[in-house]
């Protein structure tokens, strides 16, 4: 009897080993094809941000997770454009960069994938309302803030002041010398339109384009327009701080000012397109942007000085310190709805007659 309940016990436990080393296995070969199912494959990114950013980013990325990817580099206006012209038949899996409120509208009008990444819980506590509202669609992966940027050499040409404020734009001397982009076409514009409409009420906000209107050259195409700022075509931009920074390191005469009414912002975001052919990349690729790692590459290596937003990352030393910006507090959700947004730029053109 002894003998034949050892036998049974050598039996049982022999058995329990051989479970437990194929239960092992198993669990080693499902994480080897859970790894690999992440390591290959292929992934496109409509990208808003600097080219070199682009570049950088998705260079890395490839390298990381061993996945062939691409890019194709355009202003946050096209890009939203693209993806309702593709909605059908999407032409790329992420959306990289660029202001948020768009990407607010794609979301609204059913052209992104949902998507809530785990590393959405170390973006910047200021920030927790708007994920927990709008992160099923939207990560928030970068802060820019608005600001006057000016040709210090073409100023001395024209006698006048730096302006430290919006109104100071206004002043005759800059007849034909200011420019800022398009906000039909590009996020940087909308953010400029967005600033003053909270800052001030949109009486107030429209009464001053119009008027800043008869002191404007052009309306750029794009925010990262700056070379007629630096070349002296123009005296005054207004556009983000980042980009002065980059044009200063250039050796252009540029330099970046804080605006005296406020600071305004924006967030830049990225999100999954709906209808992703490689949407477990798509995935991998959103978590790896919110990453401490890859917030720093724009100004360790793409001469780019967005502020992270990721709480580890580190701020460029060139850029403002986060901590000490009085920013204003910005409806997001009022401007990234598709409607409000729609019936602003109507508002706007109607005070600009930019077309003219």
């Amino acid at each position: 009897m002894k003998n034949h309940f050892k036998s049974n016990l050598f039996t049982l436990t022999k058995k329990h080993k051989t479970s437990l080393k194929i239960t092992a296995l198993c669990g080693i070969l499902g994480t080897l094809f859970s790894l690999n199912a992440f390591a290959d494959g292929k992934l496109t990114v409509y990208c808003s941000v600097q080219n070199t950013t682009c570049e950088k980013v998705t260079q890395t990325f490839s390298k990381k997770y061993n996945v062939e990817t691409q890019f194709v580099r355009n202003s946050t206006g096209t890009i939203l454009g693209k993806i309702k012209a593709e909605h059908n038949n999407p032409q790329a899996d992420v959306w990289y960069g660029g202001t948020l409120e768009p990407h607010l509208q794609a979301a609204d009008q059913g052209l992104l994938a949902s998507y809530r990444s785990p590393l959405q819980k170390e973006i910047m506590p200021r920030f927790n309302q708007l994920m927990q509202q709008r992160g099923d669609f939207i990560s928030i992966i970068y802060l820019m803030e608005l600001s006057i940027g000016i040709n210090t050499e073409k100023l001395a040409k024209l006698g006048s002041t730096e302006p430290q404020c919006f109104n100071d734009l206004l002043d005759p001397v800059f007849k034909d010398q200011v420019q800022y982009a398009d906000p039909r076409v590009s996020g940087t514009g909308y953010s400029f339109l967005t600033t003053l409409v909270q800052l001030w009420g949109e009486e107030k906000a429209f009464d001053y384009f119009k008027k800043l209107h008869g002191n404007v050259s052009q309306y750029a195409k794009s925010g990262l327009a700056t070379a007629n700022l630096s070349t002296g075509e123009v005296a005054v931009d207004v556009s983000f701080m980042h980009s002065y920074v980059r044009e200063k390191d250039k050796g252009a005469p540029v330099k970046g000012i804080l605006p005296c009414e406020g600071i305004g912002y924006t967030l830049g975001a990225a999100s999954i397109i709906k209808g992703a052919r490689n949407l477990d990349n798509a995935k991998l690729f959103i978590d790896y942007v919110l990453s401490k790692e890859a917030q720093e590459i724009p100004w360790r290596e793409a001469d780019s000085y967005q502020l992270p937003t990721n709480i580890y990352a580190q701020p460029s030393p060139k850029a403002s310190d986060p901590t000490k910006l009085k920013l204003i507090d910005i409806d997001f959700i009022r401007f990234g709805s598709n409607e409000e947004s729609k019936r602003l730029l109507e508002k706007w053109f109607e005070a600009t007659k930019a077309d003219n």
